[in-house]
């Protein structure tokens, strides 16, 4: 499938000046709007907001399902009544989920308003009331097969440590690590958060390893990097942190842009979006539980302290600071990376090529478009934003896009398959 690309400067008028989507339209898109709206001001983090974004996607999913009969379910197999509307049982399952997860940091009030207007826009009469019915037995049997995941349950434990190589809190802030239990959450279609753990990173004292520290110093610090200004924007353009629609969301909004383009069905874009949150999901749990296996030091403390007795081929430099923040946890592999990579693979095999020319956004730098001919370069760009950040190494970067694609590889041939007809 091709798709026209559009020039920046008319990217950036077309996509300012679309109108919100109407509960009207294709119900699955509208209610993925308000998810990304809710997941802004709920402020989640990356991996809970995939994880989010995959509950409540399957749950429209398998209500849809329940009407269409065309896909094995996630987890609800049962046929809906007869005669139930397909958007009113998005709508309920929808509402169901959002409330669950989002009502502790999102304004109920708003999720109401949400849900309300979705309901207006279809005929009232009996295929609504049983469409709505259907749809919230669905999210709740959704919620209630999550219920054991163990997202809601931290595990104590401590993670921080002053040996060489191993992860520490990071200035300015000192925050304590985000998650550290993440990657012993149950995955949706993986067998286990370690079934794609990426190989040991390099070692302490290696060669490569100081080749790469060198890499980020030079092109990832704040001051005096020797990074093109294209580089320096895209920290921020896919920065995507509390108070976006984060990385899992970033890849939503692309994947709207193009099932918008594509025409999909309102059957269709369930399914699409359910693989697609599967994915983020999986590869967020896969990443932490890699990230708190290794427990890398984040590259500022390594350029700032490695002694030279332990590898004598970084140019050590107290003074470093990186162009972004370091987040609060290990370093090796790149959150970012993984879900990018995983995003953009899952689209690449719905539509059945990675050569799609698109435009995105970005809540984290208002204004700006960019324009790629293929999934697979917005994929490559977010993840080198982390390393021209100056708080990822290339292994971190490149070693998270291998399994951000196995991942998404793994969902396409195990989840929401064709019934044999």
């Amino acid at each position: 499938m091709k798709h026209p690309r559009l020039p920046a400067i008319l990217a950036l008028c077309a996509l300012s000046a679309a109108p919100l989507l109407r509960a009207a339209d294709n119900a699955v898109l509208y209610w993925n709007e308000q998810a990304l709206n809710t997941t802004r001001l709920a402020r989640n983090p990356p991996p809970m907001s995939a994880l989010f974004l995959a509950t409540y996607h399957v749950a429209i999913f398998d209500a849809v399902n329940g009407i269409t009969h065309t896909h094995k379910g996630w987890l609800v197999n049962e046929p809906a009544p007869a005669g139930a509307d397909m958007d009113a049982a998005v709508a309920g399952a929808a509402h169901v989920v959002m409330t669950a997860l989002w009502s502790a940091t999102a304004n109920p009030h708003n999720l109401q308003v949400i849900y309300e207007k979705a309901l207006a826009a279809i005929p009232d009469g009996p295929a609504k009331v049983g469409g709505v019915a259907w749809g919230e037995k669905v999210g709740k049997a959704v919620l209630a097969g999550r219920a054991n995941s163990g997202f809601d349950k931290p595990i104590p434990g401590t993670y921080t440590s002053s040996e060489p190589g191993k992860w520490r809190e990071t200035p300015p802030n000192f925050r304590p690590p985000l998650l550290p239990f993440w990657g012993k959450v149950v995955p949706f279609v993986l067998t286990s958060p370690d079934q794609f753990r990426a190989p040991s990173p390099e070692s302490l004292g290696s060669k490569e390893y100081a080749e790469e520290l060198n890499f980020v110093a030079k092109r990832g610090a704040r001051d005096n990097a020797d990074r093109t200004e294209y580089e320096t924007l895209s920290t921020p353009f896919w920065n995507d942190d509390l108070g976006t629609s984060t990385p899992p969301g970033h890849w939503n909004m692309i994947a709207e842009d193009l099932a918008r383009r594509s025409k999909l069905g309102t059957a269709d874009t369930a399914r699409l979006f359910a693989l697609l949150n599967f994915a983020e999901a999986d590869a967020g749990i896969a990443c932490w539980e890699t990230k708190f296996y290794y427990n890398v030091w984040r590259p500022e403390n390594a350029l700032r302290e490695m002694e030279a007795k332990i590898n004598p081929g970084v140019k050590v430099d107290p003074d470093f600071i990186p162009n972004m923040a370091s987040p609060p946890f290990p370093s090796y592999t790149s959150g970012h990376s993984t879900f990018s990579a995983a995003g953009a693979r899952l689209l690449a095999l719905w539509f059945g090529t990675d050569d799609i020319e698109f435009s995105v956004t970005s809540d984290a730098l208002p204004g700006a478009v960019r324009s790629f001919r293929r999934l697979s370069d917005a994929q490559k760009e977010a993840g080198m934003s982390r390393v021209v950040g100056g708080i990822h190494t290339m292994s971190d970067n490149l070693e998270a896009q291998k399994m951000g694609v196995k991942i998404a590889d793994w969902v396409w041939v195990n989840a929401l398959q064709p019934v044999a007809r």
